[in-house]
C-alpha cells in the first residue's frame, strides 16, 4: 500500500492569501511571558501524553484566507496538525491510541469558528522507517564553528533505528541536526493507516495510508495536499 504525508496547501486559490495566517492569540487564562518557556504550553509537549489542560492559542487568520479543513501549521504550532472537525472525525476512525485532540479557535474578520482542534500525537512509529534505504543528513558544527558559526551537512550510512537513535544522542548533545531527507518505508510491517514520524524533513510527519487519503478525497475536506513518502520535502 501506498502511504501520503499530510500537508497544507501552497495553493494560492485555495490558500485565499500567501500571508494565510495574521497572528496567534494566546488565551486570556493562559500563561504570562514567552511561550517557549512554558512547559504546559502545548506547541513545547511532544512525545508524551498529556495529562493536564495545557495552554493553546488561537489562530487568527488573514482577510482573504479561506476557511479550510487543514489550517496551516507554524509559529508556536509547528509540530503539531490543526484540523476542523470535520477532518478530525474522520481521522480519529482510524487511530484511537497515541493521540489527543484539544480545541482551539478559528478567528477571521471577528467571526470565532470554534470546531477546530489541536491534533497531539505521542506515539510515534519510527519502526516503520527503512534506515537503510532512507536519506539522512547530519547537519554537523565545523571544527572552526567556534569563530565561524558554519555547519556542514554528511549523508550517513543508517542501518537500523537503534543506529539512528545513537547519531540522535550525539546531535543532542552537540547541539546538532539529524534529519530523514528522503524516507523509505517497511510497507509490510506498517499496521496503522494513520501515524506519524518524527524528525523527517520539515519535522514531526503525519502520514495516511491510501485507502483513509481517498476517504478525505471523497468527504472533500479541504487545504489538504498529499504527498507520496518517497518524496523529499521540496519534490
Amino acid at each position: 500500500m501506498k502511504y501520503y504525508k499530510i500537508n497544507f496547501t501552497l495553493n494560492p486559490k485555495l490558500r485565499g492569501a500567501n500571508d494565510y495566517i495574521k497572528d496567534y492569540r494566546f488565551r486570556k487564562d493562559s500563561f504570562e511571558g514567552f511561550y517557549w518557556e512554558e512547559p504546559k504550553f502545548i506547541g513545547n509537549i511532544s512525545g508524551k501524553k498529556i495529562d493536564f489542560i495545557p495552554y493553546t492559542v488561537d489562530i487568527q487568520l488573514s482577510l482573504k484566507a479561506n476557511i479550510l479543513d487543514l489550517i496551516e501549521r507554524g509559529g508556536p504550532l509547528s509540530s503539531q496538525l490543526l484540523v476542523s472537525g470535520k477532518l478530525k472525525s474522520i481521522l480519529e476512525r482510524y487511530r484511537t491510541f497515541g493521540i489527543q485532540y484539544f480545541q482551539f479557535n478559528v478567528i477571521k474578520n471577528k467571526i470565532i469558528y470554534d470546531d477546530y482542534w489541536i491534533l497531539h500525537m505521542y506515539e510515534f512509529n519510527q519502526m516503520y522507517i527503512d534506515f537503510k534505504k532512507s536519506k539522512i543528513i547530519y547537519k554537523r558544527k565545523m571544527q572552526d564553528y567556534e569563530t565561524t558559526h558554519q555547519s556542514e551537512k554528511i549523508a550517513l550510512n543508517v542501518n537500523s533505528l537503534e543506529d539512528f537513535n545513537d547519531y540522535l544522542k550525539m546531535a543532542r548533545e552537540n547541539v546538532e541536526v539529524i534529519t530523514i531527507n528522503r524516507l523509505s518505508l517497511f510497507n509490510d510491517k506498517i499496521k496503522e493507516d494513520f501515524f506519524s514520524l518524527e524528525f523527517v524533513e520539515g519535522g514531526i510527519g503525519y502520514f495516511v495510508s491510501e485507502k483513509l487519503k481517498t476517504e478525505i478525497e471523497e468527504a472533500e475536506c479541504t487545504g489538504i495536499e498529499f504527498q507520496p513518502s518517497h518524496l523529499s520535502y521540496n519534490e
